[in-house]
């Protein structure tokens, strides 16, 4: 097979086929384009145009992020009885009308019932975006055309992160009224085209579902998966922490960090989700993100007191095994979420999914500037034995949940 060829069947393999996975993926580009846009200004915005305080900012996303996490299952469980496609319409044109609403949030009151809502919604997208495209693919391709589906989010947060750059530069209230409208315009614009997607009907239940607190299974599941999902804050918390405190590196290193990391998730995460299929497969891939997660922490470690180009490379190197560890991650999250959701119970249990992933990176940040921030090295190498564990745990919690589903193979 020549180059080219394989560039052309990459390529391919990058685009959902035509019909409602690519609208679906052009749906996702734009909203994450405004979300993108969002995230990076949304601090500048409130503490500034806004003119709220930096403790009553914190304090309201906290208060607004918990009540997001507490209503994605329940959301979920909604997603299984209404349909996931309404209801997704629903929650992405709820997230743009109440963005919009943050043009007015210059008193805390406001603000603090607009994040509520945002928020809520916000988290809540997730577990049922994932559940719809879980219940239109067939069991074989689903975690192919979730790949496909996060690659087109991270073409359109990068997108929307240099439209938030120019937003910066500018400074005017106007400008950042302007990307708020923005951003709510391409959620509503979002939800007009899955109206163009078809609907999926509610999967038939085999049986009366157990409450999900009468699985623990599949809370173990989540619970080590969940853990994973702190590598998000290894980059956005940790390494900036460490590059100022521990090293004597540019800061600006951690915004290369970043930018490998959003190039490489658009760019690899359907190679590394090739094959991940099952609950074994689920396993398998966890424990390599685990694996590789450690070893991006113990080389960051290794930057200790560091500079030039040596301590640089070593930091890049570092960024090389975390993008590995996060796309192996959001593979066997998928595997083992979907492969271990009884019939009828997919919005449900993504949904506690979500939960769980958001109830990691509540935490994050603290914990983040306590083992890193605080401890320094030392906090480098709890993060490494943290991951590795996470990982390790995902085979006994996988092959005890699949031995409660009689129709799968326990891992081994």
């Amino acid at each position: 097979m020549s180059v080219m060829e394989m560039l052309r069947r990459y390529c391919r393999d990058q685009i959902p086929p035509p019909g409602p996975f690519r609208v679906l993926a052009l749906g996702g580009l734009v909203t994450t384009a405004g979300g993108g846009a969002w995230y990076t200004t949304w601090a500048v915005y409130f503490t500034t145009v806004a003119g709220l305080s930096a403790p009553l900012v914190g304090a309201g996303l906290t208060v607004a992020g918990a009540a997001g996490l507490l209503a994605a299952t329940p959301v979920g469980a909604l997603a299984d009885r209404l349909g996931p496609r309404e209801l997704l319409i629903a929650l992405i044109a709820v997230d743009g009308v109440s963005m919009a609403a943050f043009v007015f949030a210059h008193h805390a009151v406001v603000f603090l019932a607009v994040a509520l809502v945002n928020t809520t919604a916000d988290r809540a997208i997730a577990g049922v975006r994932t559940a719809y495209v879980a219940e239109l693919a067939g069991e074989q391709t689903r975690v192919a055309h979730l790949a496909r589906q996060r690659v087109a989010s991270h073409l359109g947060y990068t997108i929307g992160a240099a439209g938030g750059a120019v937003c910066l530069t500018l400074g005017s209230p106007a400008a950042f009224h302007t990307l708020i409208v923005v951003d709510a315009a391409t959620s509503l614009a979002c939800a007009a085209l899955l109206t163009r997607v078809p609907a999926v009907r509610p999967a038939v239940r085999e049986h009366r579902p157990r409450t999900l607190v009468a699985d623990p299974a599949f809370l173990a599941v989540v619970a080590s998966t969940g853990l994973l999902s702190l590598c998000w804050g290894l980059v956005s918390t940790a390494l900036p922490l460490w590059l100022v405190r521990g090293t004597h590196l540019p800061p600006g290193l951690a915004g290369v960090v970043v930018i490998v990391n959003s190039l490489g998730v658009a760019l690899l995460q359907v190679v590394a989700s090739r094959g991940c299929t099952g609950v074994r497969g689920g396993a398998v891939r966890a424990a390599w993100s685990g694996a590789a997660l450690a070893a991006a922490c113990l080389l960051f470690a290794a930057t200790s007191g560091g500079s030039g180009v040596l301590a640089a490379g070593l930091v890049l190197l570092a960024a090389a095994a975390h993008l590995a560890g996060e796309l192996w991650f959001i593979a066997a999250k998928w595997a083992l979420t979907l492969g271990l959701t009884p019939p009828g119970a997919t919005g449900r249990y993504q949904g506690l999914a979500a939960s769980a992933q958001a109830g990691a990176q509540m935490i994050s940040p603290a914990l983040m500037t306590l083992l890193v921030g605080a401890w320094g090295r030392p906090g480098w190498f709890v993060l490494a034995a943290l991951f590795l564990a996470a990982g390790g745990a995902t085979f006994p919690a996988a092959r005890w949940a699949a031995r409660t589903r009689p129709r799968l193979t326990a891992p081994s």
